[in-house]
């Protein structure tokens, strides 16, 4: 094993996780709930959304606004819409609660969408359109920093304005890996280089601006005054903009201000839209799923270019590393996890048992 890495199986990770929370005063539903997030996003392979998240969270508590007992509450209901309203608690159980009534709601309506405020982080977008998927469900899925902002400048812009404000979808499938899109409208997530434990290690030309609103090439230059791009120019700064007229202003959660106008309380959380379709009010459920399974099986067929060896199905790659991980287990780097250990002792939680 790399000696500069913690290498252990998920369940593990699952149970240092849980205690942390605990730890907190979350409930221990709530705990696991988010404890099997942050997990499942590193089975999937998606570093920026997992176990070296708990340091970032327990910031969140110090700086006074995530409050871990807290519970969502329904705000807003009538047969097709809700708003939930997650009372500054962690965001994983809010958005699961939102998905739960979303797919009940669409069952009987067709189609239902459910709003999210005054909630802490979501965690990877990807996790609740695999469990709408499981459902035989289709589901949109988009999320905002709300009033906080965010760490991305507009197109044309060099000042931090906009949330990393990611997109995300999935589509049913029978025989094969259900389709789940999950991507940020920056060029990169904003945790891959927010949450990076040495402030000198370089970045890619492209991916951030320093605060001169010249290229960023080191950690420290995009966290001193710093900002993200937006994929793809105009167009990744388009979809931003929308997720955040959707999710900020929609919800009722607020739309990004200038920092001095916010206050700390927030700093952190997310405004979610959830969207959830029932296929059989729209067309007959078989054809759809050999519309489905033939476009992925000719998707599949195609040719690979030079330095591919296949064309994939969104989804796929995660799902292939989750099972991989399942038998393996995963690593963090070590100061990943010593940044985790001192959060454990701060609190004294024990994990000597685990280790």
């Amino acid at each position: 094993m790399n000696k500069n890495e913690i290498k252990m199986p998920a369940e593990r990770w699952r149970e240092i996780t849980r205690r942390i929370f605990r730890s907190w005063e979350a409930p221990d539903d709530v705990a696991l709930c988010v404890a099997d997030s942050l997990v499942g996003a590193d089975l999937a392979g998606v570093y920026s959304h997992g176990v070296l998240r708990i340091p970032h969270y327990y910031s969140f508590i110090q700086a006074g606004w995530l409050r871990p007992a807290n519970r969502p509450e329904v705000i807003r209901e009538s047969p097709s819409t809700a708003v939930i309203d997650g009372k500054w608690g962690f965001g994983q159980p809010a958005a699961h609660q939102g998905l739960d009534m979303a797919m009940a709601k669409a069952r009987e309506q067709g189609i239902a969408a459910v709003g999210i405020t005054q909630s802490g982080h979501i965690g990877r977008l990807g996790e609740y359109m695999e469990r709408a998927t499981a459902a035989g469900m289709v589901a949109l899925m988009a999320a905002s920093g709300g009033p906080s902002g965010g760490l991305m400048v507009p197109y044309g812009g060099a000042e931090r304005v906009l949330s990393t404000n990611p997109i995300a979808a999935g589509v049913p499938a029978r025989e094969h890996t259900p389709f789940v899109m999950d991507f940020a409208t920056s060029v990169v997530a904003a945790g891959k280089i927010e949450l990076m434990p040495d402030p000198e290690m370089q970045i890619p030309v492209g991916w951030a601006l320093d605060a001169q609103g010249q290229p960023a090439t080191t950690v420290r230059a995009f966290r001193e005054g710093g900002a993200i791009l937006p994929f793809g120019g105009h167009k990744g700064y388009a979809l931003a903009l929308l997720v955040e007229l959707l999710c900020g202003a929609l919800t009722g959660a607020g739309v990004t201000e200038r920092p001095q106008n916010v206050p700390r309380l927030g700093l952190g959380g997310n405004a979610t839209l959830l969207i959830v379709i029932d296929i059989p009010h729209f067309t007959d459920e078989d054809q759809f799923f050999a519309d489905v399974e033939g476009l992925f099986d000719r998707l599949h067929t195609v040719k690979p270019a030079s330095g591919f060896d296949r064309v994939i199905i969104p989804g796929e790659p995660e799902a292939e590393q989750r099972a991989r991980r399942l038998q393996e287990g995963f690593a963090v780097d070590r100061a990943v996890w010593d940044q985790i250990a001192a959060v454990a002792a701060e609190r004294q939680v024990n994990l000597d048992d685990l280790l």
